[in-house]
């Protein structure tokens, strides 16, 4: 599990694990699931390199709006999932 957010970003290096990458791996999946034609992933097509912008534009919104609204998250957990330590544990 990641320790922090990576949106991505157009340079390939940066979009390896990337958000960004992850919903374009996910699109291309959904349209092969269709039985559609699955998805370039060649930088140098004007047509990946517009779509992967869309994608980085997409993930760096998320990321930005998380950031910036992280006060409206708070983690709670049931009483009935707390561990109590059992007394004579041996």
């Amino acid at each position: 599990m990641g320790t922090a957010l990576k949106p991505g970003n157009m340079n390939p290096d940066d979009l390896v694990g990337s958000m960004a990458d992850t919903i374009d791996q996910e699109f291309d999946q959904l349209l092969r699931n269709d039985g559609l034609p699955g998805l370039s992933f060649d930088m140098s097509e004007r047509m990946v390199r517009d779509r992967r912008r869309m994608f980085v534009a997409i993930a760096r919104g998320v990321v930005k709006h998380l950031v910036d609204n992280a006060d409206a998250f708070s983690i709670g957990v049931p009483p009935s999932l707390v561990v109590h330590p059992t007394i004579n544990s041996v």
